[in-house]
Order: C-alpha cells, then structure tokens, then sequence
C-alpha cells in the first residue's frame, strides 16, 4: 500500500512552492528520489490540482502517486506508457463522496479528460495522446 503525501501547512514554509498557491512540489515526488516532482512532473496537472484546492477552503489532499522513476514503476507493476512515468498523472486519496463529487466536477470543467474513480480515490491525468478520454470505475 502506497502511503499518501500529506499537506501540513505548517511544513509549507519548508518546502518548494514556486508557481503554486496551495501545494508544494514535494508532494508529487518520487517516493524514491528526492526533488523529482519539481524536475520532473508536468505543470499542467499540478497546476490544475492546485486551482481546485484554492476553491475547496480546508481540503488537504493525500496525494498517493504522482512522478514516478523507472525503478520505482517497475516496482509498481505500472506499465511503461503510465502517465506517471512521464509525471502526467496524480492520484488522490478521497475517501468523502461529496469531496470526490466536487473534485471530479472541477476536474472536468479544467478540461480535464481522464479520471478513474474509486470508493477511495481519484485518479486523473493530462495526458491525451496515448489514450482517449474517459471516465472510468474501478
């Protein structure tokens, strides 16, 4: 089991924040390499994440997978044209119905295509070249 990232606003002065309001790039790490989710995640599904997080007061995301190394994957069993590979892709802990009713909403008037759903996360990515948009249960 994958052990979520927290956000602690206290911990924020910390941590790196550059373009972002709410999270810091910490959060979307590799859990085995230090400072990968600012070098490598791409913008647009942090900034998009960061964005609904402004608009839901209160709300810290558990963020359970984000960039992940080679390594790391493999040790996953993710496939090599994962979207977390290449840092599009984020999974959220959201055990609330009415926070993943309001996080997929936002998700998808962000012009957000993909998301996967489940009783206890979310999750999306930005990636539209590989696959198509949907929306799937799991």
């Amino acid at each position: 089991m994958l052990k979520p990232r927290v956000y602690r606003k206290k911990d924020k002065d910390n941590f790196n924040t550059t373009g972002l309001k709410h999270l810091y790039w910490e959060l979307f790490d590799c859990p085995t390499t230090e400072g990968s989710g600012y070098r490598f995640m791409e913008r647009e599904p942090v900034l998009i994440l960061d964005d609904i997080i402004s608009e839901f007061n209160g709300w810290r995301p558990s963020i359970e997978l984000a960039y992940t190394s080679q390594k790391y994957a493999d040790l996953l069993g993710l496939t090599s044209f994962s979207p977390y590979r290449v840092g599009k892709g984020v999974r959220l802990r959201v055990i609330s119905a009415p926070k993943r009713m309001f996080l997929v909403k936002n998700l998808i008037l962000r012009g957000v295509e993909r998301i996967a759903i489940n009783e206890k996360y979310i999750e999306f990515d930005t990636d539209n070249y590989l696959f198509k948009p949907n929306l799937y249960l799991r």
